[in-house]
């Protein structure tokens, strides 16, 4: 399903009209305020922000409590659960991340099923043994669909159970045409936000109008609320019961990046590019750790700021409000320059397909400027950004960015005069799993689920590339993480198809900083899960069916393949902790990551084409255009 802007709109909506709004009055527009002491940029070296620590050890303590329920449904023979938790505290407990990759609606659906089906909450996860695991839960990061629909979604909506976010969001409405279907009232009042954003004297883009159509997967009273709101006092967030939601984004720099056709992208997909800068936005602080070009945070809140050198440039102009929660979501989904250079060029910048880099470190354009071929004029996603430089008198370049007043100006030599950062979706840096938030050692994760939903492979399924892009971006910084094999033994061994291990040795010794990773990949298990990352809605059979795919996918097929999962996952969790509390994982654990963990096998020989083309593991007579006309499309 592709995007539909009526034409009219874009062409006849003036910048004197959209901007129409009462001055302070707009709940779209950010607002000054007087400066505080905490808007300051600090450096990434010294760990963990206050913040983040003391939420962190709230957040430990409620894991505790989670874990003696969650424990003893999960069938751990030979364990005295009592005896561990005796031992446990804030600062030894298990630490787990989930980590939902891009992908589109695609990934953030899946990523709410993998929720459900961890969830104590959910009682066929119960049931199940598995549900219990997202109350263990300390980090959920995502970025474009993982980010804009599973994280934001679930963090707006205080964690909720996904029955409860069902009766809060309606996901059979079209974020594409608004909530009545008069697209034109609609996208009058996208411009019309902007607009008062831009007659505020802020830099607005195409992000401003595209970040507002997923307020429909927001609480219509967070629809105009920031991202650092998470911290307020009440949120689940803040009280320890619900996990931290960061959000990754990439970057552009002009006449650094390279670029095709004058549209620029980030770095040479040549390597994975540890170099380039891997921004993350939590509730409490955006920057970036280890890579790029800014090793440094500055407050969340005070995000659009004028800064200089690491503090605000004048005491009485600080601001708040910037990074509202559709600007963050919009953000991080920022694809239009992957969406044209793959559209008008045939070259797929996605780290999909494969490695190969086309040769485009020799496609950069001379002139810096972007012509939009004649065919391409009335694709709907040149329309939208041909209306937002039409509206704000912009050029079609200067659209394209999500863009952010640079915090960190002059706060390094590569920040010299930068006064804007030009952000883009978070996979562009050939990473579409936002682990990299997850593996800084400064974080200390014991246990780490990566959901892969990155199309990567034929039919939009997987074949482990960008995870593969983690390992070979963490091994050239220097980051602790397991080693993983190619994309060709990823897919002939089955990793691609059922949930696998990684690092079970290389964390087996007391004081390992390497984290055991679950690579949790989409495939088909009782549907085919394989849609379009572009689709806009899903009636309620649809969610229904995703949801149960995922179920089984976390499940490994709901205890039909294998009855010990359940227990397999708890030791994965409870693993590190119990080394560092100097007891012995039981038998059962060791049977567990002796059949699920990988061995270290490898087979690069040629995939066969009938790997490629899955069908559902629990009904493999299903076939795609039986399920799709009997199944999915009634």
């Amino acid at each position: 399903m592709m995007f539909y802007l009526p034409a009219l709109l874009l062409v006849s909506a003036p910048i004197a009209n959209v901007a129409h709004a009462q001055q302070g009055a707009d709940p779209y527009v950010p607002t000054q305020a007087n400066c505080t002491p905490d808007v300051q940029v600090r450096a990434a070296e010294k760990g963990l922000s206050q913040a983040e620590q003391d939420w962190r050890r709230l957040r430990l303590e409620s894991v505790i409590e989670s874990l003696s329920s969650y424990l003893t449904r999960t069938n751990l023979t030979g364990f005295n659960v009592t005896q561990y938790l005796s031992k446990l505290n804030a600062t030894n407990a298990p630490v787990v991340g989930l980590a939902i990759s891009g992908g589109g609606t695609q990934s953030g659906v899946g990523g709410l099923g993998l929720w459900q089906a961890f969830d104590a909450r959910y009682p066929p996860a119960v049931k199940a043994g598995t549900g219990g695991l997202t109350q263990c839960l300390s980090y959920l990061t995502g970025l474009s669909g993982g980010g804009f629909l599973t994280v934001s979604t679930l963090a707006s909506n205080n964690f909720t159970s996904i029955e409860q976010l069902r009766k809060a969001i309606n996901f059979t409405e079209d974020y594409l045409v608004g909530p009545t279907g008069n697209e034109t009232e609609y996208y009058d009042e996208l411009f019309e936000n902007a607009g008062a954003k831009a007659e505020a004297n802020y830099s607005v883009s195409v992000v401003d109008v595209f970040g507002q159509q997923f307020g429909q997967y927001l609480p219509r009273e967070w629809r105009y609320r920031s991202y650092s709101d998470i911290t307020s006092k009440n949120h689940s967030f803040s009280l320890g019961t619900g996990p931290m939601p960061i959000v990754s984004l990439a970057e552009v720099i002009p006449g650094q990046s390279p670029e095709i056709g004058g549209i620029m992208y980030p770095g040479n997909n040549a390597t994975n590019a540890f170099n380039l800068t891997s921004y993350e936005i939590t509730p409490f602080e955006f920057g970036s750790w280890l890579g790029g070009r800014i090793q440094a945070f500055m407050p969340t809140k005070w995000l659009g700021t004028s800064m200089n050198r690491g503090v605000p440039q004048a005491n009485d102009s600080c601001v708040t409000g910037f990074d509202k929660f559709t600007f963050v979501q919009g953000s991080t989904a920022n694809a239009f320059n992957f969406w044209f250079i793959d559209a008008w060029y045939n070259i797929p910048l996605f780290a999909k397909r494969s490695l190969q880099t086309f040769g485009l470190h020799r496609r950069q354009s001379s002139s810096g400027g972007i012509v939009i071929p004649a065919d391409q004029a009335d694709s709907p996603l040149v329309q939208l950004v041909n209306g937002t430089a039409e509206n704000f008198e912009q050029t079609f370049n200067d659209s394209l960015w999500a863009t952010y007043p640079n915090p960190f100006q002059g706060y390094n030599a590569a920040m010299t005069d930068v006064t804007e950062l030009l952000l883009v979706d978070g996979s562009e840096t050939g990473e579409t799993i936002p682990l990299r938030p997850l593996i800084v050692p400064e974080r200390e994760l014991d246990f780490i689920i990566a959901y892969d939903a990155s199309s990567d492979a034929e039919y939009s399924w997987v074949n482990g590339t960008n995870f593969i892009n983690t390992a070979i971006s963490a091994s050239e910084g220097g980051i602790p993480f397991p080693r993983v094999p190619s994309s060709r033994t990823m897919v002939n061994l089955n990793l691609t198809r059922f949930p696998t291990f990684f690092g079970c040795n290389s964390t087996s010794e007391p004081g390992s900083r390497s984290p055991l990773v679950l690579y949790l990949p989409n495939t088909a298990w009782t549907q085919y899960s394989n849609y379009s990352y572009m689709q806009s809605s899903f009636t309620d059979n649809q969610f229904d069916l995703v949801m149960n795919n995922s179920f089984n996918a976390a499940t490994y097929g709901n205890g039909t393949i294998d009855k010990t999962w359940p227990a397999c996952l708890a030791c994965a969790v409870i693993k590190k902790s119990v080394i560092r509390a100097g007891l012995e994982l039981p038998d059962v654990c060791n049977t567990c990551f002796k059949r699920h963990c990988w061995n270290g096998d490898d087979d690069d020989s040629v995939v066969a084409q009938a790997t490629k083309d899955q069908t559902p593991i629990l009904d493999p007579g299903l076939s795609f255009s039986e399920w799709n006309k009997t199944w999915y499309a009634k």
